[in-house]
């Protein structure tokens, strides 16, 4: 019991510092007009139009406006909302990140979750460990390896997804929106991998099948129930897809029928307790909220000026 409890103290620790680090990280625009630290908002609407768009639409083009540390104007991004290819002239805007000869669809203009909700959901982690152990919801479920719950169909969807995967991203290229989330979602799923091998070495909780009782946890290497791999890996490939494209297509949400059906599934083979799941679920959420939020995929950064041609363009 002991281990329950320091693990619902270290959730609440994580959020709470969590929280008030978000927030001394927030730009504060809210200043006198006099303040210098503030860009003035017509000001940079005009910089950033004149430099990349033709006159006709600059009205049509939102703002971002980031401030470094020390409250200064760092940057604009000029987000080509829903426009079509604009005949622009070839400005060099490397220090924005872009240039004025990419098309609209090539800009990521979709609207998330910031990455305080990945670091809540980091935080949320011990939290379902520690609440779920003091209250008892880890059992362990009667074994069925028959019908859909048949590991053979576990792993034939774990294999399926890797596959999609890297297929989708090296079919599509990451000059598209399509292909930049399927790259994003290879981030999410190869460091959330990473963060899973090590806890399940950290903890080397024993399985359901390894035994009866949920609360046998550093157990050595023979031991990695905590937390699910396989769930963590459907959670972080399906993520990035339901930020990218929920607004406009919200049948998009069906897609966490995968981690869904994965979780179940890895309990009724008792592969794993109540709180791996969940708790696999959660982390591979949060990578997969990371992975979105970062403009360009960190494995297609390592690519020459941060792009990769699919294969069907070749076709």
């Amino acid at each position: 019991m002991k281990v329950f409890h320091v693990l619902v103290c270290a959730g609440f620790v994580t959020l709470v510092c969590t929280t008030r680090v978000q927030a001394t990280q927030t730009p504060r625009l809210n200043r006198p007009a006099n303040d210098p630290g503030i860009c003035s908002l017509s000001l940079e609407i005009e910089n950033c139009t004149h430099r990349v768009m033709p006159a006709s639409l600059r009205d049509t083009v939102p703002l971002s406006v980031a401030e470094t540390s020390n409250s200064f104007c760092m940057k604009t991004r000029c987000a080509l909302a829903d426009l079509a290819d604009i005949d622009a002239p070839d400005v060099d805007s490397s220090q924005d990140g872009w240039t004025a000869s990419q098309s609209a669809n090539n800009i990521n203009t979709s609207s998330g979750p910031s990455d305080r909700a990945g670091y809540y959901l980091l935080g949320a982690i011990p939290l379902i460990v520690g609440v779920g152990g003091l209250i008892g919801i880890d059992h362990r479920l009667p074994d069925d390896n028959s019908g859909i719950w048949k590991r053979s169909n576990q792993l034939d969807l774990e294999y399926g997804v890797i596959l999609t995967e890297i297929g989708g991203a090296l079919w599509n290229g990451g000059e598209s929106r399509i292909g930049r989330t399927f790259w994003q979602s290879i981030d999410a799923s190869t460091f959330s991998a990473l963060t899973v091998q090590a806890l399940k070495y950290g903890f080397s909780r024993a399985r359901p099948y390894q035994s009866a009782s949920p609360n046998h946890w550093f157990q050595g290497s023979c031991c990695q129930s905590f937390p699910s791999g396989e769930v963590t890996l459907q959670a972080s490939f399906v993520t990035p897809f339901i930020l990218e494209y929920h607004q406009q297509d919200p049948w998009v949400w069906g897609l966490e029928a995968l981690p869904l059906y994965d979780a179940l599934a890895r309990m009724k083979t008792q592969g794993h307790w109540q709180t791996d799941v969940l708790s696999g679920w959660a982390l591979g959420t949060a990578f997969g909220v990371f992975a979105h939020n970062r403009n360009l995929p960190f494995f297609l950064s390592v690519m020459p000026h941060g792009m990769m041609l699919g294969w069907h363009t070749s076709f």
